[in-house]
């Protein structure tokens, strides 16, 4: 079966640990990532990052960002009246409405440069395939493709390949694996080890305490026999960590890009 590797979806999350949005173009920043991914963090008074890993109040927020208009809404899960702020001229009321959610001192961060994702130095982007998502979907009972993907909140999904193509971004540890999306440069550095986010349920918060042992059981299983994965200690790993080169500042990806491998590249 002949493989054509395509951009099929793109996601950022304008508000780390809430809702993400999905585009058919994104431009990528001095910062090596997508323009407004991540721009915006919640934080509690003494800086701790508000985020699914550590409170489970986040997976119950809903949220709207419009980017044109800068302004984000906000509502709690089930609430059908949402609050709209202005995210430059309202701050102090969208830091008010969160410490009434959060119960505690809120403060909203900015950084345009991409500063605020997990590891900014070598995943500007994640990138996995939509088959992969629908094959996890199958490991599980009542969990379609939509929910796993909110997830896993990648930044990029690649079509027109096989489940765990992606594997093919990443090789031994020490090196990378140089590739382009329609004229844009990256490379995929490492796969990405999953931590407790993807076991809670995007919108509830339930957790499925069994998610990643089942995730490892299965994904071991289904491990494609070229994969470096197993060269990373285990299983439990999902998406492509990629860095972006500041040579592809303001470069475009979009929706229907061919994604074509380079090769191996080892870094110092």
């Amino acid at each position: 079966m002949e493989i054509e590797p395509v951009l099929s979806r793109i996601t950022i999350y304008p508000v780390k640990s809430l809702d993400g949005m999905a585009l058919e173009k994104a431009m990528i920043t001095d910062g090596g990532c997508l323009l407004h991914d991540r721009e915006y963090a919640i934080s509690d008074e003494a800086g701790n990052f508000i985020i699914g890993k550590t409170n489970p109040l986040v997976y119950s927020l809903r949220s709207r960002v419009d980017i044109e208009n800068e302004t984000i809404s906000l509502c709690r899960q089930y609430e059908t009246s949402w609050n709209q702020f202005h995210l430059q001229k309202e701050r102090s009321d969208i830091q008010s409405y969160l410490a009434g959610y959060f119960g505690v001192r809120i403060l909203l961060h900015q950084n345009k440069r991409g500063r605020l994702l997990d590891i900014p130095d070598i995943s500007g982007v994640t990138v996995l395939s939509t088959a992969s998502l629908e094959s996890i979907s199958q490991w599980y009972d009542n969990i379609n493709v939509d929910e796993t993907r909110k997830r896993f909140r990648a930044t990029i999904e690649i079509g027109g390949v096989p489940a765990f193509w992606e594997d093919h971004l990443f090789s031994s540890p020490g090196k990378g694996v140089e590739f382009k999306i329609g004229e844009v440069t990256m490379f995929g550095i490492s796969p990405r080890a999953r931590c407790v986010v993807p076991t809670h349920h995007p919108k509830t918060g339930e957790v499925i305490h069994a998610f990643p042992k089942k995730f490892a059981k299965h994904r071991a299983a289904s491990l494609p026999g070229w994969s470096t994965l197993k060269e990373y200690g285990h299983h439990y790993h999902l998406t492509v960590n990629c860095w972006i080169p500041s040579t592809e500042t303001g470069k475009w990806i979009k929706v229907g890009n061919k994604v074509v491998i380079i090769g191996e590249k080892v870094f110092d």
